[in-house]
């Protein structure tokens, strides 16, 4: 009985574990700008589609038909529910620091704290994106 019950116990606590890593790892989407982060911030695991030169990565954000990114180089979880991650873009010139907060079970926040404007292409103009997004996981 005390066997069953242990293996219970343990069944519980890594059920618990690996349902807490899952949520800042996935991809996640805005509609109202088309872009996107596809992200793992509990390792070093992904790669960007064309610039696999920089390696693995915590992950990046991107925009819907277009091959420009803005890559996470660096990341820190200090919550359950909130991360702080570096971004730069796929030139180098610009950077940023970004929190990720998660505000309900598929709802996140990304609001730039400090750095250079977040800015896609969009129609062959450069589309400057608000300090603060909502992002869908999916």
């Amino acid at each position: 009985m005390k066997k069953v019950i242990l293996l219970s116990l343990m069944h519980w606590i890594f059920v618990t574990n690996l349902q807490a890593q899952k949520q800042f790892a996935g991809y996640f989407y805005n509609n109202e700008y088309n872009v996107y982060l596809k992200i793992d911030l509990h390792g070093d695991g992904i790669e960007v589609p064309g610039h696999e030169l920089f390696g693995l990565l915590p992950g990046y954000l991107g925009k819907k038909n277009n091959n420009f990114f803005w890559l996470i180089t660096t990341k820190e979880i200090k919550s359950k529910k909130a991360a702080t991650i570096e971004l730069i873009n796929d030139y180098g010139s610009e950077d940023l620091t970004a929190s990720f907060t998660m505000k309900n079970d598929s709802t996140y926040v990304l609001k730039q704290l400090k750095g250079s404007d977040l800015k896609v292409p969009n129609k062959g103009k450069w589309q400057k994106l608000p300090t603060e997004m909502v992002f869908k996981k999916q």
